[in-house]
């Protein structure tokens, strides 16, 4: 039998300025209003796809789909707090991206495309954010809901994409370890 592996598609936040400046957004959030889990430095990134539970099979056919991607690297600038599925009802709270927004989401659609190859439906609801904290429960939303305004023009930086990779997520009462399997560079 083969081995079940959980995997998702990542860009990977690696700049230590950038995850020092996430981080102090990170403290800003008002832990009073909300029960939240501060996603952990090194488990910060972009999620472009998630698979789940997938056949190490599959995840070879996975890459060699998308070792056909062409794509230039582009830069992009991550600011603005936001949350899903609203700021009146977080149950993520993110940071986004607005310059080459339209670049990221034109990478996704490439995966995408190529994935279909596989029986993977796309899925075009796609807003490049990462994650920074998952909220458990709020306490006080028209607090929580006043803190995520007071962050919502709040900058990080800007960053290359410059590749993309094939992240293996390994669930433990610590969190999640995540572990690169395979990477898609940028020509």
């Amino acid at each position: 039998m083969s081995e079940l592996v959980r995997a998702f598609l990542s860009v990977d936040i690696e700049d230590d300025a950038l995850i020092s400046r996430i981080a102090h957004i990170q403290q800003k959030l008002d832990r009073q209003a909300a029960k939240m889990k501060i996603v952990e430095p090194d488990n910060l990134h972009f999620t472009l796809r998630f698979f789940g539970d997938t056949l190490l099979t599959k995840i070879s056919q996975i890459r060699h789909e998308l070792e056909k991607i062409e794509f230039s690297p582009f830069t992009i600038r991550i600011e603005g707090v936001g949350a899903f599925p609203s700021k009146r009802r977080p149950n993520v709270i993110w940071i986004g991206v607005t310059q080459n927004a339209e670049r990221f989401v034109g990478l996704k659609l490439l995966i995408d495309d190529l994935l279909g190859n596989l029986g993977y439906p796309s899925d075009r609801r796609f807003h490049a954010h990462i994650t920074i904290a998952r909220v458990r429960s709020v306490k006080d939303r028209d607090r929580i809901l006043n803190s995520l305004d007071c962050l919502a023009t709040e900058s990080v930086g800007t960053m290359s994409v410059d590749c993309f990779r094939l992240t293996r997520s390994t669930l433990t009462q610590a969190g999640p370890i995540y572990e690169t399997m395979w990477e898609v560079r940028g020509r």
